[in-house]
């Protein structure tokens, strides 16, 4: 056995139960592979009398642990073992084959010691005690600051082979074929080859048929029948298609974009043409859109679950319906939830818009408000803080949950407290934001009139939007005061960025309350 191999610690006698952690990210042929660590860990076992129960192994980046199915099972399976059946110690080849990544690295580190584990490097000699927990924090930063390092080398040397004219590897676009070089050699002595995008030319004529046809404003459908279903059967394809630079010349390393990295197949000038016809047809022409403008889609929630509402349309009947007895198909999901009529319910919500809460009598009670909270801010900012750290808790216990139903496989019994969890992290958040648009609003000046003109052009804008059809604008401007809206058959409640909520009876007449919660 080499002789940098450190021996096992004094908490680590003959005969102490231990498993193992084995990484790399390059393979076989890298040094220190797994399978020379698999074999030095055997002999080492063998070396000091120590029994090896479990081996976790696998090839992925030490940079995060996502990805990482078998550190993540090894550690779910110490923080969920009986205390009779833990290991006594954790043995690597390495810390940085542990995690480069400085909070993974003391979350799961320290979460393994905490349990009892001696975890203990092959290769690295870590004195016991405070001394030993500060070279290891100073390892975390070290191998921290080289994965950054050896990243930004990675990009630095890709961003230097495509500014040379090369691909990064894989299938070019539609158009352009493969033509590779040899530019250079290995450090095992192997060729190594760069690879061209060059014309292809049976396709490129095609290509640029496609991008002139969609300039002039001609459907997928169209396109493919000129084109004779040689670049794509597929509509869909032509959405990517369209909006690829690499047909302008245009090589990319990530963000970076380098010009005249193969030849281009348009000009800049037709890009600009199609670009046009695209975000024409996003905003303005998308069928469903346009057939179908929704204008409580997107911040309208059912009022039984809490699923988002959506719309529907069959003939000339539309109606908002709870999106999770939708998907599901079956009234077992959500039994409270019925059909809400889209027309009604919209002039209803209207209604409450224009004479509730941009109304004169609301300008007076939110001047009230603000003239009270003038006063005094920091029981508001008391407030934002509980909730911060009631929304933080939450977030860990939903991540425990999660961990312990992939760890032990009881979904269905967590599932439900899972689902409690994320309708109380709902709230909290919606609570934050009320308490910080309820302190970001107290100004020093202001007065009833001006809020009363800000209210008036409000108005002026949202009727105007729906009166030309102009659906989206009048969503745009409503979303900027309203939080969410929950739906019934039977009323609605609307949720304002003040701390205020007016509950609208879906009933010939329109009635309301305050909303205490």
């Amino acid at each position: 056995m080499s002789e940098y191999i450190i021996p096992p610690p004094s908490t680590l006698p003959p005969g102490s139960t231990v498993i193992d952690y084995m990484r790399d990210s390059g393979g076989p042929n890298q040094d220190e592979s797994i399978g020379q660590q698999e074999r030095v860990i055997t002999d080492y076992c063998k070396k000091y009398g120590l029994v090896l129960t479990q081996s976790y192994s696998e090839t992925a980046s030490g940079r995060k642990t996502k990805n990482r199915d078998q550190f993540i099972k090894m550690f779910d399976t110490v923080m969920t073992s009986p205390n009779q059946l833990l290991p006594r110690g954790l043995l690597l080849w390495s810390y940085s084959r542990f995690s480069r990544d400085i909070v993974d690295f003391n979350y799961y580190l320290y979460g393994l010691i905490k349990r009892g584990l001696i975890v203990h490097s092959l290769t690295e000699a870590i004195p016991e005690g405070i001394a030993g927990q500060i070279m290891l924090s100073v390892k975390a930063y070290t191998n921290a600051d080289y994965s950054i390092q050896l990243g930004n080398n990675i990009k630095r040397g890709i961003a230097d082979r495509v500014t040379a004219g090369y691909s990064n590897g894989g299938l070019p676009p539609k158009g352009y074929l493969i033509e590779r070089d040899n530019i250079g050699y290995r450090r095992n002595g192997l060729v190594r080859t760069g690879i061209k995008w060059i014309v292809d030319p049976d396709i490129a004529p095609l290509i640029r048929l496609a991008w002139e046809m969609r300039s002039q404003g001609k459907g997928y459908t169209e396109i493919i029948k000129a084109t004779g279903g040689i670049v794509y059967t597929n509509k869909g394809s032509w959405i990517t298609h369209f909006k690829n630079k690499s047909y302008l010349g245009i090589g990319k390393a990530g963000d970076l974009e380098i010009p005249d990295h193969h030849e281009p197949l348009i000009t800049w000038e037709l890009w600009e043409a199609v670009r046009k016809v695209e975000k024409e047809r996003d905003t303005l022409y998308h069928y469903k859109r346009f057939r179908y403008p929704s204008l409580l889609s997107g911040y309208s929630f059912c009022i039984y679950c809490g699923a988002a509402m959506v719309l529907h349309t069959s003939k000339d009947y539309r109606c908002y319906t709870c999106g999770k007895r939708d998907r599901q198909r079956g009234y077992q999901d959500c039994t409270e939830a019925r059909k809400v009529n889209a027309p009604k319910v919209e002039r209803l919500i209207l209604d409450a818009v224009f004479n509730r809460i941009l109304s004169s009598s609301f300008a007076e009670e939110l001047l009230s408000d603000i003239q009270k909270q003038m006063v005094d801010t920091d029981g508001i900012d008391r407030e934002v803080g509980k909730a911060n750290n009631l929304l933080i808790n939450t977030d860990k216990t939903i991540v425990r949950l999660l961990r312990l139903a992939e760890g032990t496989g009881d979904i269905e019994e967590i599932a439900s407290r899972l689902i409690d969890l994320k309708r109380e992290k709902s709230e909290l958040e919606l609570q934050i934001k009320k308490l910080k648009a309820q302190r970001d609003i107290v100004t020093p000046q202001v007065s009833l009139d001006a809020i009363e003109l800000v209210f008036a052009e409000l108005r002026k804008q949202i009727q105007n939007a729906v009166q030309s059809g102009e659906i989206l604008t009048a969503k745009k401007l409503i979303s900027q005061f309203v939080q969410k809206i929950e739906l019934s058959h039977k009323n609605a409640i609307i949720h304002y960025t003040y701390p205020l909520a007016i509950q609208a009876v879906s009933e010939p007449r329109l009635s309301a309350h305050k909303d205490d919660r």
